[in-house]
């Protein structure tokens, strides 16, 4: 039996292609995150994480809708609209 193979459990190529695969995902939501504008806190969050660096932080949530810059830009404006309309 090899040391890094347990017997019930992920080898250590399976484990490093999980966190490669993993590490991808964080970039790619990364990405996602800044074209929101999500706050810095979850893009310095997710920028470590795709990098394997240490996390800043224990959680990058709560996050809420209105602190993601697109979405409060679009609440703001369905506000002005609402209110042009009278409605």
């Amino acid at each position: 039996m090899s040391p890094t193979a347990p017997p019930d459990g992920p080898t250590v190529e399976t484990l490093r292609e999980r966190i490669a695969l993993l590490e991808r995902v964080c970039g790619e939501a990364y990405q996602l995150a800044g074209e929101v504008g999500a706050p810095v806190r979850v893009l310095d969050f997710l920028a470590a994480a795709a990098n394997g660096d240490a996390l800043p932080a224990d959680s990058m949530l709560p996050v809420t809708a209105d602190e993601c810059d697109v979405i409060a830009g679009l609440r703001a404006q369905l506000a002005r609209v609402r209110q042009a309309i009278g409605a």
